[in-house]
């Protein structure tokens, strides 16, 4: 038997080799056939922020903030924007992403940074982001309580801060001895004493009252004396005169025909043991009902007439510079400075003054209309409180329409009051209400410059002050 050549040889190899390979690569006819394809990760779309908790921050504070939102993933960052801008005012220090829907930013407000709606921003690895308009505010206003208060109405110069109706417990904000605490009150409270720990308002029961802080943090509460006829009655307001007594003003409520009610202006004297009997002050002519709201050091005392109940807004009123002379003016005056110079209040819905004539001594009864944030955009508001230095204290409509705290200045040095300047807007809380409204109400204000109301944030009433410039 002849042997192959070596060509044939090599070609007998290579066509073993090429049946193998081809057994080897052809998958029976009944076997399935994978096809395997690469896949690419989606992007994930652009994240959204819908809020901020707390939805403020006071100037010179670091803040822990939870962003809410959509769209979040890990690395995600937060920032805090001006005018769309990155501001280096607002920094964020850390961001933590708890979830899809929620960071954790801590941040730093610088102590002049621009009192304004800031944007945030959170941006995500690889570029996408989202911003939310408007949903953080840097504010002056300190909020005080963790709890709703509303009717918030007076504050002093201890920085207490008191208030309250039927519907809402009363209350005062004690911050007494640097540990601050909110105290319920068996009642409602109207006014403070400038320079004590002594609240004045009515009882559960309809009664004229005042509560008094003791040394052990506990208010105690007092019945003042009532007059004659009278059904009940409410204390609304406080001053201390030149030789330490203290003047109580307030109103009286009388039985009158079908079973209605009047109430008649009145004040109270306490000497520091004992309370007096209620002074009863004379209707304005032709008047059938009137009730004290302020009274100042002098005794001069301002309030509604033909109005009962809470001294509603719809009503005129007086101021008297004695028992037997009153005094209408075209508006309703709601506080009064020490001197019982000026007055404030409003006038069918806007913020006004009056003042009594340096030379005359007799008061000028028409008032003088203060300007609201918004300018001539929009009218409205009430001017609540004074100090001895002209700061006036209340609320006027901003641009939005809505009523946001306002600080007006006089100067009392001339003939006449001068506006210094012009409205001047409070921060708030956040934006509550529609974008930028920021509902708030300054009631008084300290000899110190510092401001005390309310605040609207999450559509609750908050107890705030402000420390004006």
């Amino acid at each position: 038997m002849s042997r192959p050549s070596p060509r044939a040889v090599r070609f007998l190899v290579l066509s073993l080799v090429a049946a193998c390979t081809r057994d080897a690569l052809t998958p029976p006819s009944d076997a399935p056939v994978v096809v395997t394809a690469t896949v690419m990760a989606k992007s994930p779309s652009n994240p959204s922020v819908s809020s901020t908790n707390p939805p403020f921050g006071d100037q010179g504070a670091t803040v822990d903030v939870k962003v809410i939102g959509s769209g979040f993933t890990s690395g995600a960052q937060a920032t805090w924007l001006l005018h769309g801008t990155a501001d280096a005012h607002v920094r964020t220090n850390t961001t933590t992403v708890v979830s899809s829907t929620e960071l954790d930013a801590n941040i730093t407000i610088a102590s002049d940074a621009t009192l304004a709606f800031w944007d945030v921003q959170v941006a995500l690895v690889g570029g996408k982001n989202g911003v939310g308009a408007d949903v953080f505010e840097v504010t002056t206003a300190q909020q005080l309580s963790t709890e709703s208060t509303p009717y918030v109405r007076a504050t002093n110069d201890l920085l207490e801060i008191a208030g309250g109706n039927s519907a809402s417990p009363g209350f005062v904000y004690d911050d007494h001895d640097g540990a601050p605490a909110l105290v319920r009150l068996n009642g409602q409270a109207w006014g403070l004493v400038p320079d004590a720990s002594i609240a004045v308002g009515r009882d559960a029961s309809g009664n004229a009252a005042a509560w008094t802080r003791q040394t052990d943090g506990s208010w105690t509460e007092t019945i003042l004396p009532a007059a004659p006829g009278s059904t009940g009655g409410t204390a609304t307001g406080a001053a201390r005169t030149a030789n330490g007594a203290l003047l109580v003003s307030g109103y009286e409520n009388l039985p009158a025909p079908r079973h209605s009610v009047v109430n008649e202006p009145v004040v109270w004297q306490f000497d520091g043991t004992t309370w007096s009997s209620p002074a009863v002050y004379a209707y304005p002519a032709g008047a059938t009902t009137a009730g004290a709201r302020a009274v100042a050091s002098v005794g001069v005392i301002v309030g509604a007439v033909d109005a009962n109940g809470d001294l509603n807004a719809s009503a005129t009123g007086a101021v008297w510079d004695s028992p037997s002379t009153p005094t209408r003016f075209d508006g309703l005056p709601i506080g009064i400075n020490s001197a019982g110079t000026l007055v404030v209040g409003q006038r069918n819905g806007v913020p006004v003054y009056w003042w009594r004539d340096k030379t005359s001594g007799l008061w000028h009864t028409t008032g003088v209309a203060l300007p609201s944030i918004a300018g001539t955009s929009c009218s409205g508001g009430q001017a609540d409180g004074l100090n001895d230095a002209g700061t006036v204290v209340g609320y006027s409509c901003n641009s939005n329409g809505a009523n946001q705290a306002t600080v007006w200045r006089l100067d009392f040095s001339g003939a006449t009051p001068v506006l210094v300047g012009s409205a001047t807007a409070l921060s708030g809380l956040g934006s509550t209400g529609g974008r930028n409204a920021n509902v708030s109400e300054a009631v008084g204000v300290s000899q110190s410059n510092v401001a005390g109301g309310w605040a609207l944030s999450g559509g609750q009433q908050y107890i705030v002050r402000w420390r004006l410039p």
